[in-house]
């Protein structure tokens, strides 16, 4: 340490408080790019309720989903539409987007207003 940081202990504790942040900030934005690298996002885009209500058949989900837990992949619904939907228990509000992240491998079937009658499959995976 500089002689000069050791004669002022506040502009110490300042460098080091700086210091600090820096690290702290670089360690989230690493783990934001690790995340971000492995995110799913399904978006319902725009005027999917009404195309339903009109009886056309959409496919706004893969039926199959495979995400990795070694990747820390995470699922991201976004909803878009202007009427609100549910994948399974959750109801996804418009404009609203839905984040899950897995902590153990599984299977996991979801009903989606989406698509009536169809179930989303998700596989998580080591």
């Amino acid at each position: 340490m500089s002689e000069r940081l050791r004669r002022h202990p506040v502009a110490s504790a300042l460098v080091a408080l700086a210091l600090l942040m820096a690290l702290g900030l670089g360690g989230f934005l690493l783990r934001e790019a690790q995340i971000a690298a492995h995110t799913y996002v399904v978006r319902v885009p725009p005027g999917t309720a009404a195309r339903l209500a009109a009886g056309e058949q959409l496919e706004v989900f893969p039926q199959r989903l495979e995400l990795k837990l070694s990747q820390y992949d995470t699922l991201v619904v976004r909803n878009d539409d202007s009427e609100p939907m549910t994948i399974g228990p959750y109801r996804i509000e418009p404009g609203q987007r839905f984040v899950q992240h897995y902590a153990g491998p599984g299977t996991f079937e979801l009903i989606c207003s989406v698509h009536l009658g169809q179930r989303l499959q998700i596989v998580v995976t080591r």
